[in-house]
Order: C-alpha cells, then sequence, then structure tokens
C-alpha cells in the first residue's frame, strides 16, 4: 500500500480505477487498493533515462493515464462477456471519446465521458501525439504485466480467455493489447494514426491522382533544381522507386559506397540516444513498411545521385548538424523531412516546370516512384530478351506490402532482381539520356520474334 498524496483527478464525480500520485512525471499511479502500477512507472523512468524532455515526459504521460482509466472503466460498463473482439472494439471507441465527449453514440463512451465532465473535444490535429504516447506505453510497459500485478493483467480477467504458456512467451514479445489494436485493423480504420482512428468525409475528398513523368523527361528536371541537395533527391527517387518520406529518412549510415548500396529502414530502429531527434521531430518520422531494405537502383539516374550525393556532403551539407540525417534545411540544419511538405511539392514543381514541363497540375516528387514503376513493369531489358519485370517482382521492387507466403521467397526474389537491374544498367544505360522510344521498339521486336517462333513451331507440328 502508498499514501497518495497529490491525487490527480478529472472530477469528483469520476469513477477511476487509477490515481495518480504526486505529478505525471513522478511516475507513479496505484489502483483503488492503493498498489503502485510499475509498468507505468517503468514507463516514464525509460523516458527519463532516454533524456525526453520534461514537458514531453508530462504529456505522456498524462496522455496514457488518461487512456488506461478509459480502458478499464469501459470493460467494467460492458456487458460480459467480453471476448478479443469486444474489447478491440473498447480500444477503438476511445477515439470516439476523445473527439466527441458527452456526444458521443455509443452508450459506454457517452457514460464516461459524463462522469468525467468531458465537454471540451479533443482537436484531431491532437490525436497523432496522443496515439504516439498511448502506442509507445503499449509497447514499454505492458511488457511487465505478467511479471507484476498490475491493471492490464487484472482487465483481461475479465477477457474469458485462457492464456498458455507459449503465449504469455508471444505476450511478452508482442504485447497481447497490442495486438488487439494490430489485429484486423483495415487500412481505413487506421488512417494514419495507430490506434486512434478518424472518419474522413467523403465529400470533402479532394480528387487528386499523382502522374508519373515520360522517363526521357527526368534528367533534364533533376538538373533543373536549384542546389545540389534536391538534385540528390530527385536522382534517388528516380532511381530507386523510393516513397518521398523514405528518401528524405536517409541516413550516413544508410549507405555502403564501395559497393553503391542504398538501404532504406525502419526510422523505428533509430536508437533515440544517437538520433539527435527532438520528441516533435520523432513524431514527424514516417513509414509505410517494406518487405526488403535493399534498393534496386536503375540508370542512369543511379550514377547521377552518387555523383550529386558526393558534391552535396562536400559542398553544401553541414556535418555538425547533430543528427544523421542526410537531407538538412537550409536555414535551420535540422532534418529535412521535417520541413513542409508543400513547400517541398513547390520545389518540385518549379523544377519541373523549368525543365520544360507544362501541366504540372498532378505531379511531385511522388510522380518519380510511378516513373519508376512503370518502367521496371514494361520497360525494364531482361536477359532473356524479354521486357518488363513479372508484377510480383515489381511489388517487392517498390516495397509493397504482399502475402506472407511470398515474403518467404523475398530473399531469392531479390537477387534474381539484382542481377536482372544491373544487366539492364550495363545493356542501356551508358548515356545520361534515356530513348524510351527505343526501349519500346525493342520490346515490341521481342514480341514479334515470339510470335514467329510460336508459328514456325505449329507449322512444324503440321508438316510432321
Amino acid at each position: 500500500m502508498i499514501n497518495r498524496g497529490i491525487i490527480f483527478m478529472y472530477s469528483k464525480s469520476a469513477q477511476k480505477y487509477f490515481y495518480m500520485v504526486g505529478q505525471p512525471i513522478d511516475g507513479m499511479i496505484t489502483d483503488k487498493e492503493g498498489n503502485l502500477y510499475r509498468p507505468y512507472q517503468a514507463f516514464v523512468e525509460h523516458m527519463i533515462l532516454r533524456g525526453y524532455a520534461t514537458n514531453s515526459i508530462h504529456s505522456y504521460a498524462e496522455h496514457s493515464f488518461r487512456f488506461l482509466n478509459y480502458i478499464s472503466r469501459a470493460i467494467e460498463l460492458t456487458p460480459p462477456p467480453i471476448d478479443k473482439s469486444q474489447l478491440r472494439i473498447i480500444i477503438l471507441n476511445y477515439t470516439s471519446y476523445l473527439l466527441h465527449g458527452k456526444d458521443a453514440a455509443d452508450p459506454v463512451v457517452n457514460q464516461i465521458a459524463m462522469e468525467n465532465d468531458k465537454v471540451r473535444k479533443t482537436s484531431i490535429s491532437s490525436l497523432a501525439p496522443i496515439d504516439h504516447a498511448v502506442s509507445y506505453f503499449i509497447k514499454l510497459g505492458e511488457l511487465e504485466q505478467y511479471e507484476q500485478t498490475g491493471v492490464l493483467s487484472q482487465l483481461f480477467k475479465a477477457v474469458k480467455h485462457e492464456i498458455t504458456a507459449s503465449e504469455k512467451k508471444r505476450i511478452k514479445k508482442h504485447s497481447m493489447l497490442a495486438g488487439v489494436i494490430k489485429g484486423g485493423l483495415t487500412a481505413k480504420e487506421r488512417v494514419s494514426y495507430g490506434i486512434l482512428t478518424r472518419k474522413r468525409s467523403k465529400s470533402n475528398n479532394r480528387i487528386y491522382t499523382t502522374q508519373s513523368i515520360e522517363l526521357s523527361c527526368v534528367t533534364k528536371l533533376i538538373n533543373s533544381a536549384t542546389n545540389l541537395r534536391d538534385k540528390t533527391i530527385y536522382s534517388f527517387l528516380a532511381a530507386s522507386g523510393a516513397r518521398s518520406h523514405e528518401a528524405l529518412q536517409l541516413k550516413i549510415t544508410d549507405f555502403d559506397v564501395i559497393t553503391k548500396d542504398v538501404y532504406l529502414r525502419d526510422p523505428s530502429l533509430i536508437d533515440r540516444n544517437t538520433s539527435g531527434l527532438t520528441p516533435k521531430e520523432e513524431e514527424g518520422l514516417a513509414w509505410k513498411g517494406r518487405n526488403t531494405e535493399t534498393t534496386f537502383l536503375i540508370e542512369p539516374f543511379k550514377s547521377m545521385f552518387f555523383s550529386y550525393l558526393t558534391d552535396y556532403l562536400k559542398q553544401e551539407r553541414v556535418s555538425t548538424c547533430g543528427h544523421p540525417f542526410i537531407f538538412q534545411n537550409y536555414k535551420t540544419l535540422r532534418p529535412f523531412f521535417c520541413s513542409d511538405r508543400s513547400s517541398r511539392i513547390k520545389q518540385f514543381k518549379t523544377a519541373a516546370k523549368r525543365s520544360g514541363l507544362e501541366d504540372t497540375t498532378c505531379i511531385s516528387p511522388h510522380s518519380l516512384r510511378h516513373t519508376y514503376g512503370t518502367y521496371v513493369l514494361n520497360y525494364l531489358p531482361l536477359p532473356n530478351g524479354e521486357f518488363g519485370l513479372p508484377i510480383a517482382y515489381v511489388k517487392i521492387l517498390m516495397g509493397h506490402v504482399s502475402l506472407d507466403s511470398t515474403e518467404v521467397y523475398a530473399k531469392h526474389d531479390e537477387d534474381i532482381m539484382k542481377a536482372q537491374v544491373e544487366y539492364a544498367n550495363e545493356l542501356l544505360f551508358n548515356a545520361n539520356e534515356v530513348d524510351l522510344k527505343m526501349i519500346s521498339l525493342k520490346y515490341r521486336e521481342s514480341q514479334l520474334e515470339k510470335v514467329k517462333a510460336e508459328i514456325d513451331r505449329l507449322l512444324s507440328e503440321e508438316a510432321a
């Protein structure tokens, strides 16, 4: 038992499972019996050891505290039996609680909001930092739920589900609560906020289709950029087909200068002690996921990229910027991925117009990804004389999400694709200009040869 001291509460009528002792940054919360909840304390201690700013720790701790009380109260109010599916719904309804409060349609959410006197509704823009805090707590704090007595282990007693020894091991590794949050969620449900969801109004959706750029126009566009940083970024996008955020988050350690390989890696694996990012900048990191971190660079953009990269590192990048990310904001020296996205698109359109493209309405840096995908799917010359990789290979090249059964063969496919890309590079791209018409002609000639071969085979069979 522990003396609660100063209690952090919402309102006098609130029905709470947890009570906070002192301030959120102290990391001490107790249940109704006064038992200290160790996972929450470990969560706060971890942030302190990682060097998080005091305000950030305070904010993350408060968000997680509110979430735990909401979950515990919602389970108390939900009619039993509560299975894993029902628990998932309870968690997802936290968004409704935040955004709608007393106006929430769900009766359980509505009652909790009434008890907490939640009149002020959370803005949509606030969902992302709340989600980041709650997800971070789940990842760190819940690992101790079977080591210590805590609310999560108590809550799951209400869920009629026997836990086997092997399942406990999986829970320790992956987190049961995180699994409930992730399991079965559609992309539409998750939107961009992880466990917190919001609905987008169809009437407000803007119809906007990113267009690809003719391959023969890309070189001139790259050279039309006004600085080495942008030339380096554009040439990498054209060479790799990477997503814009993947390119902007490249670090020094993602390059192998000897083999001239570039790797795209999950930024969540970055050591926060060495990333040099503020908590707010960390929230700007994005990752859609890839089947392989290897990139398959096509010429002439591969050579352009490494040439511009060398010049950029020598002439423009400030190495004492305090972070490992390659691309910087010229004014602040902070990572370029933190800059305004609309400004980056505007810079790209300006370069496109300067290169001679008249209509830039539906183009952006993402257009170079479309160009890459179109090329490797339709025109990439292969060792057997055909053109274009199988679509299954292209999905891996582009880093698209694929079926689990396909991922088993990812390494084998990777070796094949690397050999094919190298063959294409040696065959066609020794110059800086790409003749797409010549590639198309060779493709049609190869198709004609296949038809002739088939005719010869049929005639031979008839003669026999």
